[in-house]
């Protein structure tokens, strides 16, 4: 009897040893799992050998042997993207990184995934949509009605116009900041005239403002020089840039205020009671009838500079 007892106790603890078998073994597996993931605070990637228990992200693997860089290694090189690791372009004279897909080049010479848009070249940026930035593509400004690509480098997701990337850091001023410096390009930012004397922003592909030849410029067929205006070739006095709104009248507007040429009521007008002349430039905020523009420098006249 005693025997038939032990026989059917021991037959349930053989019972619970298989059961927890299973269990032990799940442990083991989950300590094997544990083991090759990254022991930064809530991260679940995998570890990299080399560099500790963690990720890419968070330090492992070998690390870039620039001085005070300590972003990852690329390739079979001991650097960074950014300092010449990894695979980079095969364009003649590039530098750059070659964007991984079927052909060995950077973004500029080819590389990566390209626009959709019918007749586009330009490079696709990673997002929803596969087109380049001038056609939809990336993130887009979260300003009401505005369809512009937001500045995301900058934190918020707006354009440059509605409040995106970089600001000046001049007091008081709110405009973009421009190029590798903290300013706007009239407090000092962006690339600077190279006149001899001039501190104006250097526009378009050469390095001068427009008074010295820079940004796009008139493209009228009688030789003229003067910049462009607006989306249009030509400059203001050849029709480009916005016109008066003025029936009849093809003459430019002026910029500020009302859609209209001087004429017509364009730019700023004289603050004279009653007075409805345009303001002249320099000075006070008067025609000349009344004040502005320069004065004559004889003791005692108050008459309007000339020539």
């Amino acid at each position: 009897m005693q025997a038939q007892l032990d026989d059917s106790q021991a037959q349930p603890a053989e019972q619970q040893l298989q059961l927890q078998a299973p269990a032990v073994k799940a442990s083991g597996t989950q300590k094997a799992r544990t083991q090759n993931t990254c022991t930064f605070l809530n991260c679940d990637k995998s570890i990299v050998h080399g560099g500790g228990p963690f990720c890419i992200a968070h330090g492992g693997g070998r690390r870039c042997q620039r001085e005070g860089c300590a972003k990852a290694a690329r390739g079979g090189t001991s650097f960074c993207i950014a300092h010449g690791g990894g695979q980079r372009c095969q364009r003649e004279g590039c530098t750059k990184s070659a964007i991984s897909g079927a052909a060995p080049f950077c973004a500029a010479h080819g590389g990566g995934h390209r626009c959709q848009h019918v007749g586009c070249t330009k490079a696709a940026i990673s997002g929803e949509a596969p087109f380049c930035v001038a056609h939809g593509g990336g993130h887009r400004c979260q300003y009401e009605g505005c369809t512009k690509a937001a500045m995301i480098s900058g934190g918020d997701p707006f354009c440059i116009a509605h409040g995106g990337g970089r600001r000046c850091q001049y007091e008081g001023c709110t405009k973009a900041a421009r190029g590798g410096a903290q300013h706007c390009a009239a407090h000092g930012g962006g690339r600077r005239c190279q006149h001899e004397g001039c501190t104006k922003a250097a526009q378009g592909r050469v390095p001068y403002c427009i008074s010295h030849g820079g940004g796009r410029r008139c493209q009228y067929y009688g030789g003229c020089t003067k910049a462009a205006r607006g989306v249009a070739s030509y400059c203001a006095a050849h029709g480009g840039g916005p016109r008066c709104q003025f029936q009849g009248c093809v003459k430019a507007a002026i910029h500020g205020g009302a859609p209209y040429c001087i004429a017509h009521g364009g730019g700023r007008r004289c603050e004279r009671a009653d007075c409805t002349k345009a303001a002249v430039s320099g000075g006070a905020p008067f025609c000349a009838a009344h004040g502005g523009g320069r004065r004559c420098q004889h003791e005692g006249c108050t008459k309007r500079a000339r020539g």
